[in-house]
């Protein structure tokens, strides 16, 4: 019973990461399997639920109507295992008297690691841990004076053009970067020019990705864009709020509006020659095991939060 619990758990795996990469070889390569033994997990499912799941074209295979049900309820079955495992693990290590201090910048504090402190919180009651925020500076800092154990930000060498041989890096994410707009507007457009964005109020965020920042003003210099943002800010939530509200629109990390473009809150504007993606990484102190044992499962975690959204 246990063998094929496992077994149906991990075609689903399988059959959700076909979906979500729209390729069976990309899947494969990403579960670490073959390309065959993905094929016949998606025919087993086919075979057991009696109907086909996945329709194939030349670019891409796409789920069908079927499949679309399975991988929206397969998807919470995956999380909710990931869920109950991560739990367990945070109180099968002896953490009394643990101590971790980690440092981020503030929406990922906010979207992804306050919710992960809570759940540590919650099933450890003699463990220590210290949350700073900062800017992306400060937080170098920190890690130049060793006075962190963890820092969670974008990568480090694309962003700032740092390297620190002591920490070690674990991938979480890949974050991208969406302009934006409220989704209650919908004369706007669904595809604009870099040129066109001041024709409505342009909200910016600054200081959450540096790289994306010079990018993005470089190609405005280089279309002669005279650009004079209404509202500047550091804060993501506060932007969200103002672009929602229908104030303005602007640019906004994918991590911090999962929800609002689920439920139509925002929409995605398509700014033509304009694409950026940053991984999101936890560097970490090495030669801690109880602490990189931690760390493991904060991993986890926040990797389950970026995927579902919140």
């Amino acid at each position: 019973m246990v063998v094929m619990i496992r077994m149906e758990l991990r075609s689903l795996a399988t059959f959700c990461a076909v979906v979500s990469e729209g390729n069976m070889t990309t899947a494969a390569e990403k579960l670490n399997i073959t390309q065959p033994a993905v094929s016949q997990q998606i025919r087993q499912l086919e075979k057991e639920f009696e109907v086909k799941l996945l329709t194939r074209n030349v670019r891409k295979i796409r789920p069908t109507v079927q499949g679309q049900i399975l991988y929206a309820k397969a998807n919470k079955v995956l999380n909710l295992m990931d869920q109950v495992r991560d739990d367990i693990k945070s109180i099968s290590f002896d953490l009394s008297g643990a101590e971790i201090k980690a440092s981020t910048l503030n929406s990922l504090g906010l979207y992804l690691v306050s919710p992960v402190i809570g759940n540590f919180l919650k099933l450890n009651n003699e463990m220590k841990i210290s949350l700073l925020y900062g800017t992306g500076e400060e937080i170098i800092r920190r890690m130049q004076r060793d006075e962190v154990d963890m820092v969670i930000m974008g990568d480090l060498k694309k962003e700032y053009g740092k390297e620190f041989s002591r920490f070690q890096k674990i991938h979480l994410f890949k974050d991208y970067i969406y302009f934006v707009k409220s989704g209650r507007d919908a004369s706007l457009p669904k595809a604009l020019s870099i040129k066109d964005i001041n024709k409505q109020r342009l909200v910016m965020m600054q200081g959450l990705y540096p790289a994306f920042e010079n990018q993005l003003y470089q190609k405005l210099r280089d279309e002669r864009v005279s650009y004079t943002p209404s509202f500047q800010s550091d804060n993501v939530g506060t932007l969200k709020r103002v672009i929602e509200s229908g104030l303005g629109w602007g640019f906004l990390p994918a991590h911090s509006i999962h929800k609002q473009l689920r439920l139509g809150r925002l929409s995605v504007v398509q700014i033509e020659g304009l694409d950026y993606s940053v991984d999101v990484n936890i560097y970490y102190k090495a030669g801690q095991p109880g602490k990189e044992k931690i760390i493991q499962i904060f991993k986890n975690i926040i990797q389950r939060q970026s995927h579902i959204g919140s």
